[in-house]
């Protein structure tokens, strides 16, 4: 049974991305979340991998608003 954590940091990552994969292994390249199948068509957040997920997702935003600050002050 999968906890509504997993489930709700499955959809967040698939809000942010598309899965990729490389067709053979159910391992997104980009976040290293499984996926549904080596194809990858969804994340799915195994329990207990919950934090890594959540980590992930929290770096891409801290790098997101780093990216956008250094628009605005022009670097």
């Amino acid at each position: 049974m999968t906890s509504s954590e997993a489930l709700h940091l499955a959809a967040q990552l698939d809000e942010h991305h598309a899965p990729e994969t490389n067709g053979r292994i159910p391992v997104c390249r980009r976040c290293g979340a499984r996926t549904d199948s080596p194809t990858g068509v969804r994340h799915v957040v195994q329990e207990g991998r919950e934090k890594r997920a959540s980590e992930w997702l929290i770096a891409q935003s801290r790098l997101r608003d780093i990216a956008q600050s250094q628009l605005l002050r022009g670097d």
